[in-house]
């Protein structure tokens, strides 16, 4: 009977033998299975095929039955099937070929389509017959339930048996699995067991992860860390990271507690991954205290729980409701170190803005650190400067050219819908002025209409979702001016609640970054709409914000000397109430790091480089400091000196570097300055004088090996004259 299913078609193709074992242990203990296996290519030597045509897959070795996708012997057989290489397919019986009903059918579908047979001990079957389709069928169904039968059945034994706490499971380092007394026990290294409960002492006196992991990072404390490989034994030492003490902490297991059922596996057939989702205590299946001895007692864990809540601290993703904290940017501040939020501390009142995340997981130093009383005060300043009486003005222009812009497009949308009912009428129009009985016409026509209307209706749908409702500010712009014009004062005086003072902070400031650089404090404010404004804040300041702003502003152009003088004469005196002196405004620039274009240090120099010291103006033209002085003194060049025996500063930029350093290129029209001081019988530095009083260009062209002065005027001839 099985012969008489095998045709000539069928052994001119391959014979394929698959060989599969569940698992490992059974690969190599259980070879008697794999023997028989192999013996099936005499059977299909008996059966027609040669030899040669009789192939065997045994690349699912130790791989279980339940999925296909992780079986490449499998899929090669599936691959070769629908090549139409296949002749006859053996297995040992359908367990080995799948063990459920989703790739048990989809390889009958297979063999039926190609006309492949399948063949096991106890015959061969033709999936195009109902009979042995069914045959393969139930054998099919029945393999599926013996595996559920077996995993129920190990899973049952294993839960019972976790039931008593007698379940070897892995063991938490600092315990062992005792055999005869078929619980765990406290680890027979005395250096282990040391080791854990110095950890939970400090604890205990602690309270707090990152406090233990600060005193191990400090003292050079290590703790003994079990790898996770299969049945390892090593173990190693290690200082210990917060994840090491999350994880020791709050294992009830060092409370004697033998648990089972903790994790939730979910197997993903999109991703093709097993999920572990962990449970809450209360929905672990096997929970057993005081099983065995432990560290601490359950009421000390328990304890240890309810501080390990209490201390949690986490980033939230959002900036979080304002609260009653006195730092104002709450929420809004990030560490530009490392893009991290910063979160606010408190220490003696004082509030500051820390980013201390790699601290707390490794014990190390703080990432970023900054005071709020310093930050937010210099924003502050910023702030109320950005928010005055012209803002008004400007929401009232903009809203004015937000009108117009709504003017017209509601221009536009209405003629669009006209042009649209048009249409609408023109095709309603047509239609009904047809006969009735041309249904040819009729029919076109109609089918026009009704696109028609579904456009008008398209249209009138997206001018519903585009239309906006006008805003008006006539009503309230008396008292929003009011409040404009006296917002500093009213931020200052009045009693306005700290949680809304932090919601006008929000409505303006979207993000603010910090990083600490020397005596400064790095700020990148962000606001709303985009814009950005970078400062600097000193970290030590004794003085109001708005006059460090006063000082850095003047400094850009301003001596020292000159900006006392600009101090005094507004009144505005030091910190100690005294008169401003140059070393006073020194000091104060040296002491806040406030950059300046006047000063020789050059961590302090402003990149611009708008004045040059007459060293350097030396060294760029190629002359002694005595000719740059006396330059200076006759009008050639330009600068600033605020009395004899100080510095002297050059004013420098593109042009005078061009004129005066050789680099320039000869015009017809330039005149020589010694040719001049001949004609006109004057000294070199006269000339040079009047040249500049009457506004004449002066040039220093290269003629040889030396560089001579020129003047370049559009009255030239007369010059020449």
């Amino acid at each position: 009977m099985n012969q008489s299913k095998i045709n000539q078609h069928h052994l001119s193709r391959q014979a394929m033998i698959y060989i599969r074992q569940s698992t490992l242990h059974q690969v190599r203990y259980h070879q008697e299975s794999q023997k028989r296996q192999y013996q099936l290519q005499e059977r299909a030597q008996a059966l027609g095929w040669p030899a040669a045509q009789c192939v065997v897959i045994d690349d699912d070795l130790g791989i279980s039955g339940a999925q296909s996708h992780n079986r490449p012997g499998y899929q090669k057989l599936i691959s070769q099937i629908a090549l139409r290489e296949v002749g006859i397919v053996l297995g040992l019986e359908v367990s080995r070929l799948a063990r459920n009903s989703l790739d048990w059918y989809q390889l009958l579908e297979l063999a039926a389509a190609f006309d492949v047979l399948i063949a096991d001990e106890d015959g061969v079957y033709d999936a195009t017959e109902f009979n042995d389709r069914l045959l393969l069928g139930l054998k099919g169904t029945i393999s599926e339930v013996e595996l559920y039968q077996i995993k129920t059945r190990l899973q049952r034994g294993r839960f019972n048996k976790a039931q008593r706490g007698a379940l070897p499971l892995r063991t938490a380092i600092g315990f062992e699995w005792d055999k005869a007394a078929n619980k765990p026990r406290l680890s027979v290294d005395a250096a282990i067991r040391h080791a854990i409960e110095t950890l939970f002492d400090l604890f205990r006196r602690i309270q707090s992860i990152r406090g233990v992991l600060r005193y191990c990072s400090r003292h050079n404390i290590v703790m003994p860390h079990q790898g996770h490989q299969y049945n390892a034994t090593a173990v190693q030492w290690r200082q210990p990271n917060y994840h090491d003490l999350h994880r020791l902490f709050k294992n009830p297991v060092y409370a004697g507690v033998y648990c089972y059922g903790k994790v939730k596996r979910h197997y993903d057939p999109l991703t093709r991954k097993s999920q572990k989702n962990r449970l809450p205590q209360s929905a672990w299946d096997v929970f057993i205290p005081n099983h065995f001895p432990g560290y601490i007692t359950l009421a000390e864990f328990e304890e240890n729980q309810r501080l390990i809540a209490n201390n949690r601290f986490q980033f939230p993703q959002s900036r979080g409701a304002a609260r009653s904290g006195s730092a104002l940017l709450q929420g809004l501040v990030f560490c530009q170190k490392c893009s991290r939020r910063m979160h606010v501390s408190y220490s003696r009142g004082e509030g500051y803005y820390l980013c201390d995340q790699t601290s707390r997981l490794l014990g190390t130093s703080d990432c970023n650190r900054a005071s709020s009383k310093r930050v937010d005060a210099q924003i502050v300043e910023l702030m109320l400067a950005v928010v005055n009486a012209g803002s008004l003005e400007l929401a009232s222009a903009n809203d004015a050219h937000y009108r117009r812009h709504l003017a017209e497009q509601e221009k536009l949308w209405q003629d669009k819908l006209q042009r649209f009912r048009y249409q609408v009428d023109l095709t309603r129009r047509r239609y009904e002025a047809v006969d009735p009985d041309n249904r040819l016409v009729a029919q076109t026509l109609e089918t026009e209409w009704n696109q028609a209307l579904v456009e008008l209706t398209n249209a009138e749908q997206q001018y519903q979702k585009q239309n906006r409702n006008d805003v008006t500010l006539q009503h309230t712009q008396t008292q929003i001016r009011a409040v404009l014009n006296q917002f500093q004062q009213y931020w200052y005086t009045s009693d306005i609640p700290i949680n809304q003072q932090k919601e006008i902070v929000r409505a303006l400031i979207d993000r603010v970054s910090l990083k600490s650089v020397d005596k400064m404090i790095e700020t990148l404010i962000t606001w709303q709409g985009g814009a950005t404004t970078q400062i600097s804040v000193p970290k030590y300041m004794y003085t109001p914000p708005g006059l460090y702003w006063r000082i850095a502003e003047l400094a850009q152009s301003h001596t020292d000397r000159a900006i006392a003088q600009i101090l005094n004469e507004a009144g505005i005196l030091t910190a100690r109430s005294r008169v401003w002196t140059e070393r006073h405004v020194m000091d104060f620039r040296l002491t806040n790091c406030i950059p300046s274009g006047f000063t020789t240090a050059p961590a302090l120099r402003l990149a611009n480089k708008d004045f040059l010291t007459s060293t350097e103006a030396a060294q760029a033209l190629g002359v002694s400091l005595a000719t740059i002085q006396r330059w200076f003194q006759r009008g050639v060049l330009d600068g600033k000196q605020d009395k004899p025996r100080t510095p002297l500063w050059i004013a420098w930029n593109e042009d005078i570097a061009y004129r005066l350093t050789g680099g320039a290129t000869p015009d017809p029209q330039m005149v020589s300055v010694y040719m001049l001081a001949r004609t006109r019988q004057e000294s070199l530095e006269n000339v040079l004088c009047w040249a500049k009083r009457e506004g004449h260009q002066i040039y220093r062209l290269r003629r040889g090996s030396s560089l001579r002065f020129y003047i370049l005027s559009s009255s030239a001839a007369s010059l020449r004259s």
